[in-house]
C-alpha cells in the first residue's frame, strides 16, 4: 500500500444560513469525535461529503470532502446515537447504524436550530 502525503488543515463546512438547508453524506463513525476548538469550545466533529450548501457557489457532482463541526444539539445527539450514551436521548427514528451511508439533508431553521432528516 503506497502511504499518501497530506499537508494543511481539511476544510469545515460554513454554517448553513437560517431558513436554508445543506445535502450531506457522513464519512466513517471512526473519524467521528469530539475536538475542542480555541474560539467556540467543545463541537462533534463529523467528517462529510458536502454534496450542496447556499454557500457554496459550485460543487462538483462528486462533492467535496470537508468536516461538518458544530455545538448543535443535533450533532451532538448524533454522536451519542452513535456511540451509545445512555444520558441522551435517542431523537432518530431510522437505524443509523445500517443509514449513515445516505445522503442527508442539514436544515438550519429561522431560529438557529439544526435539524438532520434522511433525504
Amino acid at each position: 500500500m503506497t502511504k499518501k502525503l497530506s499537508f494543511g488543515v481539511e476544510p469545515t463546512m460554513r454554517e448553513v444560513p437560517p431558513g436554508q438547508h445543506a445535502v450531506i453524506k457522513f464519512g466513517k463513525f471512526s473519524d467521528w469525535k469530539i475536538v475542542e476548538t480555541e474560539k467556540y469550545g467543545e463541537k462533534y466533529s463529523f467528517p462529510i461529503t458536502l454534496l450542496e450548501h447556499p454557500s457554496y457557489e459550485s460543487i462538483p457532482k462528486a462533492g467535496i470532502q470537508m468536516k461538518w463541526e458544530s455545538k448543535a444539539n443535533a450533532a451532538c445527539a448524533l454522536y451519542y446515537y452513535i456511540y451509545g450514551a445512555s444520558d441522551v436521548i435517542k431523537t432518530f427514528d431510522w437505524d443509523v447504524d445500517k443509514e449513515f451511508e445516505s445522503v442527508f439533508q442539514l436544515h438550519r431553521f429561522e431560529t438557529g436550530g439544526y435539524q438532520l432528516e434522511q433525504k
